[in-house]
């Protein structure tokens, strides 16, 4: 569980006076949470950006462009919308932040922040009805480097994943891959990978490539199955 504890420091303001501002502190227990451990290091930069802008119902705009500029002030010049995309969608699957829509805009909210709530929510609150994660997935296209071979030169492009193709199915080349690998149990492999897949809303630039990672990782935890013609042993 990520928890942080809002405390107030005493601040003068000319017009108003004495006021009350929130502080933050974000406990140490941040450092072994297996959900922040799922983030790279400039997602997890991010996260922790996120902390001090939310409101105490660890609401926020959920827009690229908007989070880009508040988030990153100094920065705008090195930080890219994509890149914020894909540190939203990183915080997603990891379980830290919950999407949703209200009035047909994007918004976000930090999951187990144990704040104290000492002011009105600022944005839009999350229902059953507006949540993306409960009604449907929440599909982020984001950029990603790939190597390109242009005229014998390797340079850098941009690729986009995509989520699940409603017609993805084991393809001659997976099949071709299995058999040089002896994987013997590649159907049960597919059923595997394509329930997580479904499970984390997770996008992939090349699918077959997935899968055969998948297969490789032994993700489903079967290993490579048994060679159907194998000789059978014969106990005495």
């Amino acid at each position: 569980m990520v928890t942080a504890e809002t405390r107030c420091a005493v601040t003068r303001n000319p017009v108003w006076g004495m006021v009350l501002v929130p502080t933050r502190l974000i406990r140490e227990g941040i450092l072994s949470s297996d959900r922040v451990d799922q983030l790279d290091w400039s997602a997890e930069v991010f996260y922790r950006r996120l902390m001090s802008k939310v409101d105490d119902h660890g609401l926020y705009d959920a827009r690229p462009s908007m989070l880009r500029s508040s988030l990153y002030p100094l920065r705008v010049d090195r930080v890219r919308e994509a890149d914020i995309s894909r540190w939203i969608a990183a915080c997603e699957k990891a379980g830290l932040i919950v999407l949703y829509e209200a009035e047909g805009k994007p918004y976000l909210q930090m999951l187990d922040t144990k704040w104290q709530t000492r002011s009105e929510p600022k944005h839009p609150l999350p229902t059953t009805n507006n949540c993306k994660q409960q009604k449907a997935p929440v599909h982020l296209v984001v950029d990603e480097d790939v190597d390109v071979d242009v005229g014998g030169t390797r340079k850098r492009a941009r690729s986009r994943k995509t989520p699940l193709p409603d017609a993805f199915a084991v393809s001659k080349r997976v099949e071709e891959w299995a058999v040089k690998h002896r994987v013997f149990n590649l159907k049960s492999h597919f059923e595997s990978f394509i329930s997580k897949c479904k499970a984390h809303d997770y996008a992939y630039v090349d699918w077959d490539e997935a899968l055969m990672n998948a297969v490789r990782s032994d993700w489903a935890k079967i290993g490579k199955g048994v060679d159907p013609e194998a000789p059978k042993k014969v106990s005495m």
